[in-house]
């Protein structure tokens, strides 16, 4: 039994041996050296003239009557948009308002008023 034991591990062995003795060698991976040679050259930056700059200069629209009225046009759809995210909000979410409009004043116990809207005294 140890004897067939013993012959499993060596067998095992030999069999990691084997397979590893197929793993590459190099550290360039899958490349061949004149692959990782051809990397390693510097790539050069494109020359641009004066002229292509003058050609691809982005034009200064700033402070042109067009270009105000697109900044007002996009100013009053963001206006729009946040005030309809208000009224999309229920008008009595908060229960310190009581159904009021705008939350009632907090009088002291002896000036306390009853309230007509709600039939509470604030």
């Amino acid at each position: 039994m140890k004897e067939m034991k013993l012959g499993f591990f060596i067998l095992t062995g030999l069999m990691m041996m084997s397979l590893g003795s197929y793993a590459q060698s190099n550290t360039l991976g899958d490349r061949s050296a004149v692959t990782a040679a051809e990397g390693k050259q510097k790539i050069q930056k494109q020359r641009i003239s004066k002229r292509q700059r003058l050609l691809f200069r982005t034009p200064n629209v700033k402070h042109t009557a067009q270009y105000e009225f697109y900044e007002r046009l996009e100013q009053v759809a963001k206006e729009k948009k946040r005030l309809l995210r208000k009224m999309a909000k229920p008008q009595y979410s908060d229960f310190s308002y009581f159904g009021h409009k705008s939350k009632p004043k907090k009088h002291l116990p002896y000036a306390m008023r009853y309230c007509k809207e709600c039939g509470i005294r604030h």
